[in-house]
């Protein structure tokens, strides 16, 4: 499991896929805002030659920018900026375990359930199915998808789109249309990014379908870590006032939380295991 670093932490050398070490050198640069090779190697238990290739390969993709020795966070601060989705899904790993275990014990026998493409989502949905959940799923992400269809307990519905870029996620119609004629117990919904007033993605296309999927529940539950928090993004997917809680992780500061908790939201915080 990837664990958040902090500077001067020194890992074992372990072998680990390069989206689990690009993962930690962004969470790494999140909270130091620049590091050497030398710092990363040690950090992460990589070689200095192999971090040197992740640094490159982040730089192509806008990620960060290069420093003589080392590398630091770009500083754009471009509003339709995300990380790939492979990366992603290794970035807060641990609480985004935590949140999706708080969610899935939230979920009763029978119900319905939406569940929007998010890498917390996911893990909410892989929760689910170690509990043997009899539901009814509606997910517009191929890998929820694939995770929901391995259990006997689950009805899954897929309800179809255009395959966005670099992702697992349909978008648009039919899916959209589905999702209008639905009245379904839950939504779990994934964000790119919220402050005290709204949530909010990085794409158009992506905010009307989550949109839909607000619509088609009787209930919304947002799951997002706490390092999203103070991200305002290029589109506002709703306000506060829309939904009806927020499960994030416990490093939620607390001025945050009381700013959240005063307009009526309900706020749960998971936290992560210990690691091994």
């Amino acid at each position: 499991m990837a664990a958040r670093m902090t500077q001067g932490t020194r890992s074992p050398r372990v072998e680990r896929i390069p989206a689990q070490r690009q993962a930690m050198i962004l969470e790494h640069l999140q909270q130091s805002q620049a590091a050497s090779l030398q710092e990363l190697s040690k950090s992460i238990g990589a070689s200095v030659s192999t971090i040197r290739r992740d640094l490159d390969e982040l730089q192509a993709r806008g990620y960060l920018e290069r420093t003589h020795g080392g590398a630091a966070l770009s500083s754009g601060g471009r509003a339709s900026f995300e990380v790939d989705s492979a990366i992603a899904g290794h970035i807060a790993r641990s609480e985004k375990e935590a949140i999706g275990r708080r969610a899935a014990a939230l979920v009763e026998p029978g119900q319905s359930v939406i569940f929007d493409s998010s890498s917390t989502v996911l893990e909410a949905a892989r929760a689910i199915v170690a509990r043997g959940l009899p539901i009814t799923a509606v997910t517009n992400d191929l890998g929820i998808a694939q995770l929901l269809a391995a259990s006997r307990s689950v009805r899954l519905i897929v309800p179809g789109g255009s395959l966005r870029a670099g992702s697992p996620t349909l978008l648009g119609q039919p899916g959209e249309r589905f999702l209008g004629d639905l009245h379904a117990d839950l939504t779990l919904l994934g964000a790119h990014g919220f402050d005290e007033a709204v949530l909010t993605e990085t794409t158009i296309d992506a905010v009307s379908t989550k949109r839909a999927m607000i619509a088609a529940a009787a209930r919304t539950l947002v799951l997002a870590d706490s390092s999203k928090a103070g991200i305002r993004s290029f589109c506002t997917i709703c306000r506060w006032s829309e939904v009806d809680g927020l499960i994030t992780d416990s490093a939620l500061p607390t001025e945050r939380q009381r700013a959240l908790r005063e307009q009526g939201l309900g706020i749960e915080l998971a936290r992560p295991e210990p690691s091994a």
